[in-house]
């Protein structure tokens, strides 16, 4: 029998372990990378985090390589299945069974839904450098030839496709995917997650862990909380001198007894991220003086009284009229925003300094109420591969509602024209390929049970809600970036709120958004037309066309229509 090496481990296990805190969580912490000879062992995981997924988990080199994988294996060689390559696990990880609390990085229940051997076909390192790896199965679902090629990514974001080969064990249909046991246990997800005062492992069944899935609950919201209080104790600081803030202790979100102070505090601990994002675009606001609960209103225009911190912006209107719009450059311009009682800040899709050239292109993906989470971030990943057909990088954010925003970087060469048809033949492509899931029409009567990818947000003066914006709604949500990564373990959308954000990104070793400013990639004609190729009519009417014709386009903004002074849309 071969013998088992070891090597030091943080190479290949620190970003797992960077995620996880093993006081709050029973997953394994891992020890040193095992080299185990002639060791091909695979696992695969059913995940029942706030979105339900896969983890196809291959051993290698001494570590557990991972993709997750958002509809599950198939053994049809038709099922093409997006698989995002995750993080490297330990070993030890292939026996995991369990509950990871609610609050820790993928919170919920996890069975070992297969497990087997795998054997691949020539060398496994050359084949992921080159993107396409094949390999065999031999286990107790999911047996034959499969392969691996990846569409997008070198590394830091991988998206890879998972097919089945064309052999004696293909089937047609998703026939394997409705077997929801455990191969270790037998139990399902729902009686795993039933007992929230067990942990099972493949070598311990039912082990007794007392309730610190609970305590985990506990911790993962008082943080918080404390962090929040310590960054408003810590304000005088680090505001800019000279700031005037009056009213500090007014309370903003009754529900959650959060004042200005505290809306300051959170502003001032997303700056770092914030500002980049934001800076320069001109601004669209609702404003709520008074609180969430009490009158709100939107502003576009720097009226009389508008603080210094807010640059003007001057933007010609349809009829020729010069009218002064906003935007903040610094947190400084941040802070000013929230002495006026800006609840949500929206921006525009371009800078202040090219105001007819759009640097990104965001498709608003709006759910009928009744629809799971799940369904929306399954649109997202299905807009992000229609994407990658094009070679378009894409980026996700959470709305502070049901909702998610795809957003995509482009190079300031194309017009709004362009950007908007793009956007429309993206959201036309989407309802051709599956119109039972997708409209792309406003019409609350056709979007019943279906998901609206809005394209409009892509024209001169729309705007889109900002990332890291406070939303005006209940529960102190925030519009979040977050990792595709993130997206396919389960995000909660509803977990990311004013209190929790900054300890958040305390956290994080690494921006989810991170090299977003430095993706220049071009629109073109031609991929309207790929686009176009058979959408046909299953869509909106045409595109309108804008009228812009300068740096200083004539505007009319989306929602200037609406009546003066009236509240925003909840």
């Amino acid at each position: 029998m071969p013998r088992s090496r070891t090597a030091a481990p943080p190479a290949r296990l620190k970003t797992y372990r960077e995620k996880r805190r093993f006081d709050r969580t029973p997953e394994p912490a891992g020890g040193a990378v095992r080299h185990r000879g002639g060791g091909r062992s695979f696992v695969v995981q059913k995940h029942a985090a706030s979105r339900l997924h896969y983890d196809v988990r291959l051993e290698h080199d001494g570590v557990l390589l991972s993709w997750a994988v958002p509809k599950g294996p198939s053994l049809d060689p038709g099922h093409r299945r997006l698989a995002l390559r995750t993080e490297d696990h330990p070993l030890e990880y292939g026996g995991f069974e369990g509950i990871i609390p609610e609050g820790e990085y993928g919170g919920g229940a996890v069975i070992v839904w297969d497990r087997g051997r795998w054997d691949p076909e020539g060398d496994p390192d050359q084949a992921i450098r080159r993107g396409r790896l094949t390999f065999s199965l031999d286990g107790e679902r999911l047996r034959g030839r499969f392969h691996l090629v990846r569409t997008r990514g070198d590394g830091s974001s991988e998206s890879w496709l998972l097919f089945k080969g064309r052999d004696d064990e293909a089937r047609k249909g998703d026939g394997v995917i409705e077997e929801d046991t455990s191969v270790l246990s037998g139990r399902t997800l729902e009686e795993v997650a039933a007992e929230p005062g067990r942990v099972w492992h493949s070598r311990e069944r039912a082990h007794r862990g007392g309730s610190a899935p609970r305590r985990g609950r506990t911790r993962a919201r008082q943080p918080g909380r404390a962090d929040l209080t310590a960054l408003i104790e810590a304000l005088p600081d680090r505001l800019p001198r000279g700031l005037a803030l009056t009213n500090l202790d007014k309370v903003l979100y009754p529900d959650q007894g959060l004042t200005k102070a505290a809306l300051v505090a959170y502003y001032a601990a997303v700056a770092e991220r914030m500002v980049p994002l934001v800076a320069g675009r001109p601004l669209t606001l609702v404003r709520c003086p008074e609180g969430r609960h009490r009158h709100c209103f939107y502003q576009k225009h720097a009226r009389p009284g508008v603080p210094d911190a807010i640059r003007r912006v001057p933007i010609r209107e349809d009829g020729g009229a010069e009218a002064l719009y906003m935007a903040i450059e610094n947190l400084e311009g941040l802070i000013a925003l929230v002495q006026l009682g800006v609840l949500e800040i929206h921006t525009w899709g371009c800078r202040r300094d090219r105001i007819d050239r759009p640097d990104q292109i965001v498709l608003d993906l709006d759910p009928d109420e009744a629809l799971p989470w799940s369904q929306v971030a399954d649109a997202a990943f299905e807009v992000k591969a229609l994407l990658e057909e094009l070679d378009l990088a894409s980026f996700v954010k959470t709305t502070g509602g049901k909702g998610l925003h795809v957003v995509v970087p482009i190079a300031r060469r194309a017009g709004w024209d362009q950007a908007k048809e793009l956007a429309h033949a993206v959201a036309r492509a989407m309802v051709a390929r599956r119109p039972e899931r997708y409209v792309a029409v406003m019409s609350k009567a056709r979007r019943v049970g279906r998901i609206y990818v809005d394209y409009l947000r892509n024209a001169l003066g729309a705007s889109a809600i900002a990332p890291y914006s406070t939303r005006a709604r209940e529960g102190a949500v925030v519009a979040a970036p977050i990792t595709w990564d993130e997206l396919a373990a389960g995000v909660d959308p509803a977990g990311l709120t004013v209190t929790t954000l900054p300890a958040r990104l305390a956290r994080q070793r690494r921006d989810p958004w991170r090299g977003i400013d430095r993706v220049r990639q071009a629109i073109t004609s031609s991929m309207i037309r790929e686009l176009g190729r058979g959408a046909g009519d299953a869509a909106a009417a045409p595109v309108r066309r804008s009228r812009s014709a300068g740096a200083q386009a004539a505007v009319t903004p989306r929602g200037s229509r609406r009546r003066a002074g009236s509240a925003p849309r909840r």
